[in-house]
């Protein structure tokens, strides 16, 4: 099957480029001779229009052959207007151009379909506020935002898109917090999110997450009303005082209205599975029960009980990680870094992640007691298909949540286009710019992949579903198309460069030149293609470039 996925995918693609080619021949009156999806010996086709169009035994390229397109073909004199060469310069641009294009525009048509099947989106509900962020003290988890700017707002999509563009301007938000509605203004902050192959890009963010988190808690110390009733750090909340539990704020809301009276309390406890499921972290959630008696007096419910939110409780401790090495412990409870204040663990990676290599002095509170530790994040050399060195964190936390229910999508097409304009703009920036790194040797030549890797793609991809492979058409749709606007003799970014030669000199090019250029083309072109086939034979069978070892 993943032959048949890869002459599909192949087959589709070059289909794409030729029409590009073929239709703008005929809108301009070019006799088209041969349309060929392959190369080499005929296995089908047929003739009309005067074009014969052929299904060719090898599919791995394809062509549209015109009147009058080789320099050394006999045009009867007749037949000269409808002869490619007899064409305007602008007109047989057009035409060349025509198939690079049709591939770069082709995943708009992809993801459209793609992204039409969304027909559900998350609601306009906010799941979680960041401490310290400019929703913090404005927004509350569970509010339902109904417009901004008095801008309906119907989704998270509808309410994300606006923040992001919106960066440092003061917007009004209209909010329904339990049956009443609100209005408060918010000034997003600019915030640079990091992409692949070095790029980045600046978007509006207020603090805030679409999910939200389960009650899971932290014991502040072990001889807290918490500790001291059998409860235990990451144990989930499910009811208190007789009533459910979903979010933090459900609890909280049963401990402040206590004063020291004795509450019932269910968690859930993840706790390990025996035998090797277990050497996995594959977990179980097991029912305990709990009386809890917060101590009487003013203050917030959860701090007179020994409880927070579970957000900042170290869950893991990578094995030989700087963290591990620096005395990180699981269930350590993070309070400062370099003597900054945490208030919450997204924050946390991105200060980590900014300072690179720096070493860092991290506060944590252990069983009620504050300990320092001292190190910095381990540095990651990057490999062969990598283009910079990165830094990784080597602890985690447990924060499980819970996605609110799904509304049906309001604007289906609308919301398909954009994204499909997005993907596909995402696309052609990204494999632009990986083709400048490569110039620029900042990635490495590994990456370069030929028939072998797209082979592989397309068998995983549509195994994981017609999604995947859509996208991955779609991908390798823009490098085609980019490839062939390259300015190489042979291709057409080629042809298109001579065009433009001609046109600033008001003269084509000598047929000498022309020769000596296609020559040096196809020794470029040959050359790229063993280095292609070599990288790939190099990831199929890796021992043969490395040798293997043997006894003696």
């Amino acid at each position: 099957m993943d032959l048949v996925y890869f002459i599909v995918l192949v087959g589709v693609l070059i289909f794409v480029h030729e029409s590009g080619h073929f239709l703008w021949a005929k809108l301009f009156g070019v006799r088209v001779l041969t349309f060929s999806l392959g190369f080499g010996p005929r296995v089908a086709g047929f003739t009309r229009g005067g074009t014969d169009y052929v299904i060719a035994a090898i599919p791995l390229g394809g062509y549209v052959r015109m009147l009058g397109e080789n320099p050394h073909d006999t045009v009867r004199c007749e037949d000269e207007q409808q002869s490619f060469k007899a064409q305007p310069v602008w007109r047989r641009f057009v035409i060349v151009l025509a198939g690079p294009m049709m591939n770069l525009l082709f995943p708009l048509l992809l993801y459209f379909f793609v992204f039409l099947n969304t027909t559900h989106l998350s609601p306009a509900v906010i799941g979680d506020v960041f401490p310290g962020q400019p929703a913090d003290g404005k927004l509350a988890q569970g509010d339902r935002i109904t417009a901004i700017d008095e801008h309906p707002i119907e989704t998270f999509y509808d309410l994300t898109s606006v923040v992001a563009e919106r960066a440092g301007q003061t917007l009004r938000f209209t909010i329904v917090r339990d049956g009443q509605t609100l209005t408060a203004p918010i000034t997003p902050v600019a915030k640079r999110v990091q992409r692949p192959l070095d790029l980045s890009e600046e978007v509006g963010r207020i603090g805030i997450s679409v999910n939200q988190p389960l009650s899971t808690v932290g014991v502040t110390s072990s001889r807290s009303p918490a500790g001291e009733a059998g409860i235990h750090t990451f144990d989930w909340v499910v009811s208190a005082a007789s009533k459910r539990v979903e979010r933090w704020s459900d609890l909280e809301r049963v401990l402040d209205g206590n004063r020291g009276s004795l509450i019932p309390i269910t968690v859930m406890r993840p706790e390990p599975v025996a035998g090797p499921l277990g050497a996995l972290g594959v977990a179980l959630f097991m029912p305990r029960v709990a009386t809890l008696t917060p101590t009487p007096g003013v203050g917030q419910g959860p701090e007179r009980a020994g409880l927070e939110p579970g957000d900042l409780y170290v869950s893991q401790v990578m094995p030989d990680s700087p963290e591990a090495r620096a005395g990180l412990r699981a269930g350590d409870r993070l309070v400062a870094l370099d003597e900054q204040p945490i208030l919450h663990f997204s924050s946390f990676l991105e200060a980590l992640q900014a300072a690179g290599g720096k070493h860092h002095e991290l506060s944590v509170r252990r069983d009620g007691e504050l300990v320092t530790l001292r190190y910095a994040l381990a540095h990651h050399r990057g490999g062969e298909y990598e283009e910079r060195d990165s830094y990784v964190v080597g602890l985690r936390r447990w924060q499980p949540t819970l996605p609110f229910a799904e509304v049906p999508n309001p604007h289906p097409v609308a919301y398909a286009f954009h994204e499909a304009w997005r993907a596909t703009g995402e696309v052609v920036e990204l494999t632009a710019t990986s083709f400048v790194r490569l110039f620029q040797g900042r990635l490495s030549m590994k990456s370069i992949g030929g028939p072998l890797t797209i082979f592989d793609a397309a068998g995983e991809a549509a195994r994981e579903g017609a999604v995947n492979y859509l996208f991955l058409m779609g991908f390798i749709s823009v490098n085609l198309g980019l490839i062939n606007l390259m300015p190489i003799p042979l291709l057409d970014g080629g042809h298109l460069l001579f065009f433009i030669i001609e046109l600033v000199t008001r003269r084509p090019l000598s047929g000498r030149l022309r020769e000596y250029a296609s020559i040096a083309g196809l020794t470029v072109l040959i050359l790229l293609m063993v280095f292609a086939f070599k990288n790939d034979v190099e990831r199929q069978w890796p021992q043969i470039f490395q040798g293997t070892s043997g006894s003696e």
